[in-house]
Formats: structure tokens, sequence, C-alpha cells
């Protein structure tokens, strides 16, 4: 219960206000009362009330005078001026203090309780605001930068337009829109004495590396004029550094990524090569500058890792395999983390280079396909460990040869990459509404002996109650009535077996709380009366 001061000299008027307000069925109780200013304000830093109700004019220190005193130090405090004098400047020096009411004497008690009830309820309203801005805030706190850092990995996979990175969408995860972008790939690799039976262990190394990587970038980029870089940690063997608005020479960024790969090999014993793309004019483009970054690393595979390579677009060589392994890289890596809208887009995108690319030969369409296939395969397996996939692989294999024409085979390869997302996306929903169905089933567990609302259950899993309801009946062949009637009435029959309950014990403690109705369910599901059980 909140309380107030009464701050009055005149001892019939604070009896009065004790004896006649009502002030348990307001919500309040009278903390202390004193008859003077000075002596208000040493009783409120003893007493700390949740209100104040101050006469005008009080000896030595007026109300209004307490009134300034109070909000320098409780600005939101509820102050109400009780007052005998009609005077305007009164009334306009308590509202530029901010008091919240004042009321002229006598004043009716029905008014006073009245006024009472309006300062509680507007403390309530403003406390309960602070409460929802607080949570606000930690919340945004929590939020934003898992969106950031999930808004930076879509910027490498995601071809955006211009109109769709505002600057309000840039400030709102913290990144200013720059003049000019570049990306730089950083490719770890993986010792092969770290099989996948010893995977914590690469992954503190790869913990170890992203660590160097950050703190190089924390302490060289500090000496670079007005460049932001960002690091995404892309895959479990990428992380891609985003400058954006490189003014400086491309040689000093370079030399930064040298240590980091000096640093790395020394520190970990782990190699690091880097690919650098050409920097582009807007931050939709990113995406090119990443995949030439990607470009530029695949000569570490011909040339040597532990270094630098800057993309040349005079290696690019269209149509070729080379276009195709960069799609399947991005293939691979898109069903490793299922995310099977990506993995469709560049599918289609793939498609089109196979039906549009003049000289491709029926052999290298077969080699992409069974790389595709071999991909959905591994996916599968990793995900689904119990579930035999769509499709085998000796099958497909047996399949793919007799497929002699191009448009043939890029048809029949749709059509499995088809079904098979439309497997995956299947697997995946029913994995999700037997999540809910379960959540509901753990509910009633838990709670079976209480008054179960189906609506507050659906509105904790955030769905619909009617979908739920028909989501329920559809994975557990009935309805939710009927599910918890059953569960109650299970764990009715075994406390009465037991012998240490009476009947309407068993019906209460089982949420029934009509013994009758507990008795006619009772008997309907089990054939039997309570009473003949225990």
């Amino acid at each position: 219960m909140k309380t107030i001061m009464l701050v009055d000299d005149d001892p019939h008027i604070v009896k009065a206000l004790t004896d006649h307000i009502d002030w348990p069925s307001i919500g309040l109780h009278i903390a202390g009362t004193a008859s003077n200013g000075v002596d208000a304000l040493e009783l409120f830093q003893q007493l700390r009330p949740d209100l104040v109700m101050t006469d005008v004019y009080l000896p030595g220190m007026t109300g209004l005078e307490v009134t300034q005193a109070l909000r320098r130090d409780h600005p939101h405090l509820p102050i109400i001026i009780l007052s005998g004098y009609d005077e305007f400047e009164n009334a306009r020096a308590a509202m530029r203090w901010g008091v919240n009411h004042f009321l002229l004497k006598p004043a009716e008690v029905e008014e006073i309780e009245s006024v009472l009830r309006e300062v509680l309820l507007e403390e309530d309203v403003r406390e309960r605001r602070e409460q929802l801005e607080q949570t606000y805030k930690q919340e945004i706190g929590r939020v934003v930068p898992y969106l950031r850092k999930l808004f930076l990995h879509e910027l490498l996979t995601t071809r955006y337009r211009e109109e769709e990175l505002p600057a309000e969408r840039m400030d709102y995860v913290g990144i200013r829109i720059p003049s000019q972008v570049r990306a730089i790939s950083l490719q770890l690799y993986r010792p092969a004495f770290l099989t996948k039976m010893k995977e914590r262990d690469w992954q503190l190394l790869r913990y170890g590396a992203a660590d160097i990587i950050q703190e190089t970038v924390k302490e060289q980029t500090s000496q670079i004029n007005d460049c932001q870089v960002e690091i995404v940690d892309y895959s479990d063997q990428v992380l891609v550094l985003l400058l954006f608005d490189e003014k400086d020479p491309l040689e000093q960024f370079e030399s930064i990524v040298e240590r980091m790969i000096d640093q790395i090999f020394t520190y970990l014993k782990i190699e690091m090569s880097a690919g650098i793309g050409t920097s582009k004019e807007h931050l939709c483009e990113v995406m090119d500058s990443y995949l030439e970054s990607r470009e530029a690393l695949e000569k570490a595979e011909f040339q040597g890792g532990s270094r630098v390579y800057r993309y040349d677009s005079s290696d690019a060589l269209t149509p070729s395999a080379t276009d195709y392994s960069q799609l399947l890289r991005q293939w691979s890596e898109s069903w490793a983390g299922m995310r099977t809208d990506l993995a469709e887009e560049i599918w289609v995108h793939l498609r089109n280079l196979l039906e549009e690319g003049g000289g491709t030969s029926i052999q290298d369409v077969q080699v992409v396909a069974v790389s595709l296939f071999d991909t959905l395969i591994h996916s599968w397996n990793r995900h689904y460990p119990m579930l035999a996939p769509p499709l085998s692989m000796s099958h497909f294999l047996r399949e793919i040869q007799s497929k002699y024409g191009l448009q043939d085979l890029i048809c029949w390869m749709d059509g499995i990459i088809r079904n098979w997302m439309e497997q995956i996306r299947k697997e995946m929903g029913e994995k999700k509404t037997n999540k809910l169905v379960e959540q509901v089933k753990q509910y009633v567990e838990m709670h079976y002996a209480e008054e179960i609302s189906f609506e507050a259950i659906a509105k904790g899993l955030f769905v619909h109650p009617k979908y739920l309801s028909q989501l329920f009946k559809r994975v557990t062949g009935e309805n939710f009535v009927s599910y918890v009637n059953g569960y109650r009435i299970q764990r009715a029959l075994e406390l009465l077996q037991s012998g240490h309950y009476m009947v309407y014990e068993v019906s209460e403690m089982t949420g029934f709380r009509n013994a009758t109705y507990f008795s006619q369910v009772f008997k309907m599901l089990t054939g039997k009366s309570p009473s003949e059980v225990g």
C-alpha cells in the first residue's frame, strides 16, 4: 500500500482528513503529519512517502517552498496543494513546480478522494510506462547487436536495391551509409589432423583466430582516416572484413591483413589466406565485392596459402567451371545453415547459367548435378539421420546416366531439387508444429490441477487459438478438452488406487471443481465410478 504525508498547521484539518477520508479503500496509508515546512522536509527524508498533501501557508516555510525543495530531488513525487486562499499567483506557482492538483478549502470528502485516486492512477501509469521503457531499452540493447550482425551477413548473400537501404534502417543497426565499400575475405584452413572427432579443438582454434583478427582491427584501424571496419563471421572457415569509407591506400590494409596472417600462424599454427575485392560505390554492391574477394581466394589453391590476393578482372572466365564452383560453394554454405530460400535462389541462378551457357557440355552439367546432389545428401543425413532421404545417391547416379539431352538433364535436376526442398520444408514445419503440441502437453502436465485456459496457452506460445486447436487435434487425434480430461482422469485413477484420498479430494487435486462432473467424466472414460476404484 502506498503512503502519504499530510502537512497543515491547523490540527483540525489534519484530524478531519485523517478521520473522514477512507484511506484503505483508496489504497493509501498516512505515513505521518507535519505542522510546518521545515518539519515536513525533515519528516519526508525519514519516511519517504509516495504522496504529499500540503497547505500553502505554513509557519517558517510555505507549502510552495516545500514543493520547490522536494521537486529538486524528487521530480516525479505527486504533490497536492490544499489551500484556503483562492489566489491566482499561488495556483500559477503551484503549476510551475509541477503540483498535480490544487484544491481549495473547504473541499468535499468525495472531491479529495477522487483527486487522490486520480493521482494514484496517474502515478501507476507513469511507473508502468517507465517499466515498459526500461524493458524496451534492455531488449533493444540485446536485439540490435544481433540484428546488426544478421544484416551485415545478409549484405553478403542478398542482392539489395538502393531504396531498400534507407538511412533510417542504417541508423537503427548503427551503420552509416558509406561513400564506398570493399570486402576482404579471410579463409582459415583447418589442419588435417583435426578430424570431426576433434571438433571442439577446431572451434577453440577458430575462436582464437577470430579474436586475433578483432584485436588487430581494433589496434591498427585507429590509425586509418575515417574508415569503419566491420567483421562478419560468415561461415565455419571464413570471416569477412567490410571496409566503409576507405580513403587510405589499399596497401595499408594489405599490411594489416598480412599482420593477421602472421600472428594466426605464429600463435595458433593454422594458415589463413585473404582475398580482396574491388571498391564499390554503394552499400548494395558489397555482395559483388565479396564475390570478387572469394574469387581472388581461389588463387590460393594453386599458388599457396598464407598470402593476400587481390581480385583481377582479367582473371575472370565466363562461362566456365569457375563460375559454377563459386555458386556451388554458396550452395553448400546455404545448406550448411539450412537456408532453403537462399539455396533456391542459387539454384535458379545456376540453372539459368547452365541453360544459357554456350558450349556447355552434357558432361559439365552432370558434374555440377552430382555436386549439387552430394550436398543435398550430406545435409539430409546430418539433420535427419533417422529418416531416409527423398532420393538415394545410388538411384540418382543410375538416373543421371539415362539423361542424354542437356535440357532434359537440367529439367530433371530442377524437379529433384524442388521436390527435395518441399520435403525439407515439410520436415521443418512438422518439427515446429510437433514442438508446439509438446509445449501444450507440458503445460497440461504442470497445471492440470488448476483452471486451464486454452486461450492463455495460445497467447503464451504466440499463436492464434484456432490454429493451435486445429493443430493439436491433427497431431494428437483429439481436441484439447478431451485430452485434458483424459490426462486428469489418468492422474485421478492413480490417486484413487493409492487409497489415501477421498473422491472429493481427488476431484479437487486433479482440477475438477465439481465432484459430480468429475464422477461423470470418470465413469465415461473408465467405465467405473470413482467409488468403485477407491
